[in-house]
């Protein structure tokens, strides 16, 4: 559970004591869980920890083909196979306060702390967002609460990517985790810079770049005419709903071995082309 919650936007509602997660604002605040052998033990309701945990997804990964592209899977899973998706789709409003205000710095060392701060002082979302300036003067915070605003509004539409990305300053990153976390699309890539480095690495969609925000503000990605070079739409049409698993079992490769210089370590590393 601890691996799953790890590169989870979802981790940013839950304060860890002992191994034991207590989720801080949402639904069902006050709820936690602990994971003792195979076994999660928690006092969430069954239908809310299965996507907290990421259990939900493990029959999706199962039943999911991934074509041309099973090599790559079957090696992730081979490293990978006990991480799921955490997501929340109860609390999509909080999960992308997070998502948010990881633009451009640390989630694990900025992000949670900001969030966590937030969530003490305001359990409400849109209450929380006014009241971020106070935590910092980091241009996220002072962002915070229109963006909150346009999303509340975003995530109720019909085609909720599109409607994010009429926010200010929220580009298909964002967009994407948030569809990814909040709404529980496994179809929709986070391309951050992990997804680029590994691709690079592992020799995948050569010559595709990051999604042009002025495309993907105007076209649905099937629409888009420039979607035979946009590194989100080949890995979501090659991956279908393993897509964003293969994400974020990249964001979770990429901390534990690339950044580290653990080349000798890395059970990839006959696949990737720099490797030492």
């Amino acid at each position: 559970m601890s691996l799953t919650l790890y590169p989870s936007f979802v981790l940013s509602l839950f304060e860890e004591e002992g191994g034991v997660f207590c989720k801080l604002a949402g639904r069902s605040a006050g709820c936690c869980m602990r994971q003792v052998g195979d076994e999660v033990l928690t006092d969430c309701p069954a239908e809310e920890a299965v996507y907290y945990t990421g259990v939900w997804y493990l029959d999706v990964r199962e039943q999911e083909s991934p074509g041309g592209l099973s090599w790559l899977v079957d090696l992730l899973l081979d490293i990978y196979a006990p991480l799921g998706l955490s997501v929340d789709v109860f609390d999509p409003l909080h999960v992308f306060t997070a998502v948010f205000l990881s633009q451009a710095t640390s989630y694990h060392v900025n992000v949670l702390s900001w969030t966590r701060r937030l969530w003490r002082m305001a359990g409400d979302p849109l209450r929380a967002a006014e009241l971020a300036p106070s935590i910092g003067g980091s241009y996220q915070l002072r962002r915070l609460a229109d963006a909150v605003r346009c999303a509340s509004r975003a995530l109720q539409s019909a085609d909720a990517r599109r409607g994010l990305l009429s926010c200010r300053h929220v580009g298909p990153k964002t967009a994407d985790a948030t569809l990814l976390f909040a709404l529980a699309d496994t179809t929709a890539v986070p391309v951050d810079r992990h997804m680029v480095r590994m691709c690079r690495r592992l020799g995948l969609f050569e010559g595709a770049r990051e999604p042009r925000p002025s495309y993907c503000r105007r076209y649905r990605c099937g629409d888009c005419p420039v979607r035979g070079s946009c590194l989100r739409w080949l890995a979501s049409s090659r991956l279908g709903r393993l897509a964003g698993w293969v994400q974020t079992a990249f964001y979770v490769h990429e901390r534990l071995y690339c950044s580290r210089g653990l080349c000798g370590e890395c059970l990839l590393r006959r696949e990737c082309a720099l490797s030492i």
